[in-house]
């Protein structure tokens, strides 16, 4: 894969980006609320004595109303099932009963679309005790039967019911649904309420960007990739797909991340993996809000491997390649290490766009700014000490003595090193670790063994230096004062 020069390789991708098949993108709608029935067991049934039992516990999403029926054998039921992924069933009833959704609040909401499952099985056909009326009652208005496939009765098989184009605030589902017959069935299912959306324009080439990278979790952790807004506009998003390459750099893996339509604000962050929990078990992040779960992602190899995004075009909008050698060679163990983008105006395919998380960050920072990203415009790195003195007794004023530092570029490692005033060594504050472009540590006043040092003055040393062989050095003195037993 290295073999292949920077120049072919901007080619190779360039052909398979264009030769790809172009996919329209259909209109796209936003879901207001749903009932699948993934609950069974909820509803009313005949018991062998023949008394009704029933069972409404934890449903706060819909009700029954039985007092126009009767259940008169044991076979009789009106209660959800886990049939085919669950739904709700009525069999040997004798009467009607009644299905009733929560009140829906659709007022945040125009041309609001309803549509449901209505089927059947067995062979009875006698449609005044065989069917399923679809209707809707919108703010106080009295129930009025769906447009399309209201009513179903007899054989009718399967048939989806519809009402499209609703304006109101409050909506409810009702569905009067009644079977004679033992061996037969009447069902509901897959009822959705949503408002069908325009589409949006198809994201173009870097208008969302790759912006972190992890593909060799911690054990028990995830695989994640960040996107990034690098504009000054908000991104609505329809469709987004994440891929990866095969050794032929043809696409492969391409896997849809967003159902719905997401939003990104203007230069934030989005963090996409499969278990969202697993990646915040690992590191502390005070952006959990940004963390997206999906439902899949490509596979990535922990060694390289190419990450892709794709419009619904299935247009390549951007795409990096990524290998272990890319780590900070200071590293001992890149599991659990993430790739951090240094810069959005470099591309991301340039591998020295990419550096380690640094170890301060916890070697990721999910959802939020990277540790590596490129600050502010400065000529060598700087390193601040403050203050001249401190006391660690816990009054809320100088308890810490804090090493700030800034960085002219990423990549760099840092040793901080502590000393008594006769050069005798008292503390590694840090040691080899991975620094980010900013940062600070803080000294508390104590040795490597959480001893308390006595009150005076104390040498602190500052080594930052990278693979390139750049080498800083900083020192500066502090008075260790004012610790009250």
């Amino acid at each position: 894969m290295q073999s292949i020069g920077n120049g072919m390789l901007r080619i190779i991708l360039k052909i398979l980006t264009f030769t790809l098949p172009w996919i329209v993108n259909p209109a796209f709608s936003q879901e207001i609320w749903k009932e699948n029935f993934n609950n069974p067991g909820k509803g009313v049934w005949c018991g062998q004595n023949g008394k009704i039992i029933s069972d409404f516990s934890e449903l706060t999403s819909w009700s029954l109303d039985i007092s126009g029926m009767s259940l008169p054998e044991p076979a009789s039921y009106a209660k959800t099932v886990s049939t085919s992924g669950g739904r709700f069933e009525c069999r040997k009833l004798t009467g009607e009963v009644i299905w009733l959704s929560e009140i829906i609040d659709i007022s945040g909401f125009s041309k609001v679309n309803i549509s449901l499952t209505a089927y059947e099985t067995g062979s009875g056909n006698n449609s005044d005790n065989k069917y399923l009326k679809a209707c809707y009652k919108l703010d106080n208005s009295d129930p009025v039967q769906f447009s399309i496939n209201g009513h179903n009765s007899g054989n009718w098989g399967k048939s989806t019911a519809e009402q499209l184009n609703l304006n109101g605030d409050h909506l409810q589902i009702i569905c009067k649904m009644a079977n004679h017959y033992s061996n037969d069935k009447v069902t509901l299912d897959n009822i959705r309420v949503w408002q069908e959306q325009e589409p949006v324009p198809p994201l173009s080439k870097n208008e969302i960007l790759i912006n972190e990278v992890l593909f060799n979790p911690f054990p028990g952790g995830k695989d994640y990739v960040e996107i990034c807004n690098p504009g000054k506009e908000k991104l609505s998003i329809d469709h987004l797909s994440v891929a990866n390459r095969d050794k032929d750099l043809q696409l492969k893996q391409i896997r849809t991340v967003f159902e719905e339509r997401v939003e990104i604000l203007p230069e934030s962050r989005l963090l996409l993996t499969t278990d969202p929990q697993a990646v915040l078990n690992h590191y502390h992040t005070n952006c959990p809000e940004s963390v997206y779960e999906v439902d899949n992602l490509p596979a990535f190899n922990n060694d390289e491997g190419y990450v892709v995004l794709l419009n619904e075009g299935s247009l390549v909008i951007d795409e990096m390649y990524y290998n272990e050698k890319m780590h900070s060679r200071f590293l001992r163990d890149y599991k659990g290490v993430s790739l951090e983008r240094v810069s959005l105006n470099k591309p991301s395919l340039d591998e020295n766009n990419w550096q380690s998380a640094s170890s301060e960050s916890g070697y990721g920072t999910p959802g939020c700014k990277n540790s590596q990203q490129v600050a502010g415009i400065i000529s060598s790195p700087v390193v601040k000490f403050e203050p001249d003195s401190f006391s660690p007794n816990a009054d809320g004023f100088n308890d810490e003595f804090i090493i700030s530092y800034s960085l002219d570029k990423p990549g760099f490692t840092g040793n901080i090193k502590i000393f008594d005033r006769s050069g005798r060594y008292v503390l590694s504050l840090v040691e080899t670790e991975t620094l980010g472009t900013t940062g600070q540590f803080k000294w508390d006043g104590t040795d490597r063994t959480g001893k308390r040092q006595p009150l005076g003055i104390y040498i602190v040393t500052v080594e930052i230096f990278n693979y390139s062989g750049e080498v800083h050095r900083f020192k500066d003195s502090v008075v260790l004062t004012g610790i009250l037993d």
